[in-house]
């Protein structure tokens, strides 16, 4: 194995050890990260999402009708279009995984947060804090 190799496996054990420390937080992690860091926390983004085209997506996460496996996805590069750059350093930060890793881990994560955080095809209300990202 030579240095190339090694690099990578390091990479991919850092990028794994960050999912599997953000799915063991919880949905609830994601919604507060985004009531503190995005512009009218995490309905605005799903507004967001909803605004750039993936409102079908976002209504699969939030019915409860919806089996885990029909949630329908949002491209990566979607995500990192919805994002301003502070707030992608932010989310980074607070959800302790890499800065190039938010886009891909909010897509992979996001629509279980989002069924974890709806009831009857809605949001339920969520915190909002001052230190939101203007």
């Amino acid at each position: 194995m030579g240095l190339l190799d090694g690099a990578r496996n390091l990479i991919g054990d850092i990028a794994a050890a960050a999912d599997r420390a953000l799915e063991n937080t919880g949905s609830g992690k994601l919604a507060l990260a985004f009531a503190k860091f995005y512009p009218g926390g995490l309905a605005a983004f799903l507004d967001r999402l909803r605004e750039t085209g993936h409102g079908g997506a976002v209504e699969s996460w939030l019915s409860a009708q919806t089996r885990p496996e029909e949630r329908h996805s949002v491209p990566t590069a979607a995500i990192a279009a919805c994002l301003p750059e502070a707030v992608t350093k932010r989310l980074a930060y607070d959800l302790s995984i890499p800065e190039g890793r938010v886009p891909t881990v909010l897509a992979e994560f996001l629509p279980a947060a989002v069924a974890a955080q709806s009831e009857n095809g809605t949001l339920k209300p969520q915190p909002n804090f001052s230190t939101q990202v203007r």
